[in-house]
């Protein structure tokens, strides 16, 4: 019976350890405010309040977690080092017992700190620690923040001293519900459990049961009265613990509902003291999750109403708060005040003071941390140092910002991803990407990780300093190293390859971030736009556009600027169209405002806007003058005063702008060409049109201006949608490259040698196109026969056959029937009588020329003359269209200057080249811009600056000037 009873005594103590283990009795015991502040790291991003009890050997508690974790994560989360602190410490339950028979049992349950200790809660006592659950390590988590500087202050006596005091009411609070708990264990019989006999349902949970309650609630239901009576067995830093993990699972509102009712509660209360140090920092420190300054400055202003002494972790959370609300001033106010009541920084008050600088790229101040930080013994981690080299980083000092990262090795500081990527990144934006390499070598070589931040920096860097063919390298080396690329890898590599000029390279990646399941976003397609664009590509461009909007992706001032100038610059008519309907949406979109900057006393009539593409230049200036001619048929001429100004203003440097001298030339030349009365000038990258307003008005009721706005004008071309379009423009560029292609082939077949030409016939090359013109006339041929013809004659001139120059009449003759016959339909061939009739040449004579020209000819009379090109040329920029085809205003002058280069003593020039001069001439003096059109490049293989077509273009505006 004795044994029985002995049996079930030793039951109920082991149950009774057990109990008092998960009801964390012995938080207390492992505490005894030994702090070490040193080694509290508060995050800026997460204010984790991290403590490490000196239990068991003061800093040697943290071995638990090792040095190589600590440098690869220097902020590791608080909950995991302590879970890792306490399990060094576990002790079994038989172990506190002992303790327990070695001690009076109201000396083991004291909450006297002193008590504990001699209890053998702590030194070279018999007992260490008991074991610690989660919810264990989660109460100490905040208790880490306040109780680092609260209990080292109320052992010094410092300003922080009442933290400690304040804990002694809870704990006698936490102790009456230990209490009611003992009341239900003497009550338990042989044969009973003590739930039988629990009142106190809560009597047994930890802060994992009480969160894991909260979660389950409905929307409706209180969370106060859910677990309120849980909350009596909970003590400050335990509930700050409950409240801060409610917040990072999403239960914000929970967490301010508990917080706040426990606020509200009378000074007697046995849960009013909850509120305290504990409990405010934490909830100051959610804060800055929502931006809610406010609310943080009242719990500040309520603590000390209460009387709570803040504690550096409290100022810290605060700063943060402020940051985060970009409230950059009253950080350091609150850092200032800090100092004023004699509260010393920690390192993690520094980092927050640094990430203050950073956000003012006040680089120089946060060096300055670092040496302060120096000179109070305090050791900067690696965030420390990352946080001052991206201050440098941002204020364009990568100079500087190698000199933190030495002092940083100098430290004994092991770098991390992140210091090189900073660095990288540094260098990257001064286009020093040798540097920047150099310090991806020396990451290598330390055998630091690389990750996809580090490439993408890197390739960032290569596409600011033009080096796409690096770029693409780096991104081979990263798939090898295994790293996924993201979207800003991918962005990088897209921007890299756009300013390289290879759209296709562009669009392919484009395509594969998709196949990988990377969505672009926003910046994706802006670069995207920009390869287009400089490729030329607008229907690729356009395509990219409703793309972007159909993903949700706004395009900005850059996009809208590329999207005008592509258009504008392919010289399509169906385009330049769609380019005047997309400044009406970018200007709803709040881009290309036209302002109005006059004052009511003024005499001149003030506009401005700002572009940076002369694209977007053009199609402004075009909107603007419509609208001005709006105005003057509603208010009449009085509205424009003395004079009208408009100014085109730079915008900030970005991807797409344009140099201002390029702007002004296009802007010019579209004004000059079409007669208006605007005097441009250039001045400090600002370009200004003015104009007196008695001209402008006159100019605005032309037939000139009429023309000049055409296409803003032309209602099928506002109609016609996109996709039709599209599919136009697809049809008619297919057309046309297949058309260009057999004139590649006839000028490669056919080509003209200068060298073997008469040089008797060349001299009377004036003559020759004249008869020509009159023959031609006269049989009733077409002017492109004619200058089929024309070309005929020049192959067999040059042909090295045995002419009789006197002859040449006759072998005119020949050629204009030949060229009649291969292009014109057989009824409109001239009759053989008509033509001696005409000529005075006889039938034999004639018969026997042609058999001489088809000789020299080599029995093939292929031709192809620059008017037909120009022709082909004209129907690729969309000329045939109805609406353009009344005010046609460079035929007639194209044929004007394809004669005059006939008659010249120049021949050999190859149909396709001459046809493209002519085109750039005419168009650069009507004023079309762009002269030489971006498709007509593209299809021909001709750019305006090259040699061959720019002599060509010299020798022809020579021309037109005789």
């Amino acid at each position: 019976m004795a044994e029985q009873t002995g049996a079930d005594s030793a039951a109920a103590a082991e149950q009774l350890a057990l109990l008092l283990s998960s009801a964390n009795l012995g938080s207390e015991g492992g505490t005894n405010g030994a702090w070490l502040t040193q080694t509290d790291i508060l995050t800026t991003d997460n204010l984790d309040f991290e403590g490490v009890l000196n239990g068991g050997g003061g800093r040697q508690g943290k071995a638990g977690i090792s040095q190589q974790q600590r440098e690869a994560d220097p902020f590791l989360d608080s909950a995991q080092e302590l879970e890792s602190v306490y399990s060094s410490h576990m002790s079994s339950a038989q172990d506190i017992m002992s303790s327990m028979h070695s001690q009076e049992p109201n000396l083991f349950l004291s909450t006297d700190p002193n008590n504990i200790n001699a209890a053998g809660g702590h030194g070279d006592g018999p007992c260490d620690p008991a074991p610690r659950s989660l919810s264990a390590s989660l109460a100490h988590d905040a208790i880490g923040e306040a109780g680092t500087s609260a209990g080292a202050s109320h052992r010094s006596g410092g300003p922080n001293a009442r933290d400690g005091a304040q804990a002694s009411p809870r704990k006698a609070q936490r102790g009456q519900g230990y209490r009611r708990l003992w009341q239900q264990v003497t009550k338990v019989s042989k044969g009973q459990k003590l739930q039988d006999n629990l009142g106190l349902a809560f009597s047994d949970m930890t802060v994992e049961d009480l969160l894991k309650i909260v979660l389950k609630l409905a929307p409706q239901e209180s969370a106060v009265e859910a677990i309120k009576q849980g909350l009596v067995y909970l003590d400050s830093s335990a509930t700050a613990a409950l409240l801060k993990e409610l917040a990072k699972q999403g239960y914000l509102k929970r967490a301010v509902e508990i917080f706040d009712w426990l606020r509200s509660l009378a000074p007697g209360d046995e849960l009013s003291s909850l509120c305290d140090l504990y409990t405010y920092t934490t909830m100051i420190s959610q804060c800055g999750s929502h931006q809610q300054l406010r609310r943080a400055l009242e719990l500040v202003a309520e603590m000390r109403s209460r009387g709570i002494d803040c504690n550096v972790h409290t100022y810290s959370a605060l700063m943060n708060v402020c940051i985060k609300a970009n409230e950059l001033d009253l950080a350091q106010d609150v850092y200032k005040q800090m100092l004023e009541e004699g509260c010393s920084p920690n390192l993690v008050t520094y980092n927050i003071l640094i990430d203050v600088y950073v956000k003012r790229c006040q680089w120089e101040e946060a060096v300055r941390v670092l040496d302060t930080l120096e000179k109070q013994g305090i050791q900067a981690e690696v965030r420390t140092y990352n946080t001052v080299i991206s201050a440098c980083n941002k204020s364009g000092q990568p100079e500087q910002a190698l000199k933190v990262y030495e002092k940083m090795l100098a430290a004994g500081v092991k770098p991390s991803a992140t210091t090189y990527t900073a660095l990288i990144s540094a260098y990257g934006k001064k286009g020093q990407v040798e540097k920047a390499l150099d310090i991806f070598r020396d990451m290598i070589r330390r055998g630091c990780e690389r990750n996809v931040i580090t490439y993408s920096s890197l390739i960032s860097a290569c596409e600011k300093a033009g080096r796409w063919e690096m770029a693409l390298e780096l991104f081979s080396k990263m798939h090898k190293e295994n790293c996924k690329p993201n979207v800003v890898t991918y962005n990088s590599l897209i921007a890299a390859c756009s300013h390289g000029g290879h759209w296709e390279k562009a669009s392919e990646l484009f395509e594969q971030m998709q196949t990988q399941g990377c969505k672009p976003d926003s910046i994706t397609y802006c670069g995207l736009i920009t390869a287009y664009e400089r490729g030329g590509q607008w229907r690729r461009a356009l395509k990219a556009f409703e793309q972007m909007q159909s993903q949700g992706c706004h395009p900005d001032a850059a996009v809208f600027n590329s999207l005008m100038e592509v258009l504008w610059q392919s010289g399509v008519l169906l385009a330049q169209a769609k380019a005047l309907q997309l400044w009406t949406l970018a200007n709803r979109s709040g881009h290309f405002r036209i302002y109005t900057n006059s004052k009511q006393d003024s005499n001149v009539l003030q506009y401005s806007t700002v572009a940076f593409t002369s694209g977007a230049a053009v199609v402004t200036v075009v909107r603007w003058v419509s609208e001005l001619k709006n105005k003057l048929l509603k208010d009449g001429a009085g509205f424009f005063r003395d004079k009208v100004v408009f100014t085109l203003h730079k915008s900030k440097q970005n991807r797409s702008e344009q140099p201002s001298a390029r702007i002004f030339e296009a802007v010019s030349l579209l004004l000059a060409g079409n007669a208006s009365p605007f005097a441009m000038h250039l001045f400090d990258q600002t370009i200004t049109l003015e104009a007196a307003s008695p001209q402008l008005t006159a100019w605005l009721r032309s037939a000139a201006f009429n023309d000049f706005v055409h296409i803003q004008q032309s209602q099928q071309l506002k109609r016609i949608s996109l996709d039709l379009l599209l599919s136009e423009d697809v049809a008619i560029a297919a057309r046309c490259i297949e058309a260009f292609s057999a004139v590649k082939r006839y000028e490669q077949v056919f080509s003209i040698n200068p060298a073997l030409c008469n040089q008797a016939l060349l001299a009377q090359r004036p003559q020759i196109v004249a008869l020509a013109l009159k023959y031609g006339a006269a049989f009733g041929l077409k002017d492109d026969t004619i200058y089929d013809a024309l070309q005929l004659f020049d192959r067999v001139s040059c042909s090295g056959g045995h002419i009789n120059v006197a002859a040449w009449p006759l072998m005119l003759c020949s050629c204009l029937l030949l060229a009649a016959r291969q292009v014109e339909a057989p009824a409109m061939w001239p009759p053989l009588e008509q033509v001696t009739l005409l000529t005075g040449f006889g039938t034999d004579v004639m018969v026997a020329m042609e058999r001489n020209v088809l000789l020299w000819l080599g029995h093939d009379i292929s031709t192809i003359s620059p008017m037909r090109v120009i022709q082909l040329y004209l129907e690729r920029l969309g000329h045939y269209l109805p609406d353009f085809k009344g005010i046609d205003r460079i035929t007639k002058d194209l044929q004007t200057l394809v004669l005059k280069v006939a008659c010249s003593p120049v021949v050999g020039l190859r149909p396709s080249l001459v046809g493209a001069a002519a085109l750039v001439v005419v168009r650069r003096a009507r004023g079309m811009v762009p002269a030489w059109p971006s498709v007509l490049q593209t299809m021909t293989d001709y750019a305006s600056n090259d040699g061959e077509l720019a002599a060509c273009v010299m020798h022809m505006e020579a021309l037109m000037q005789q």
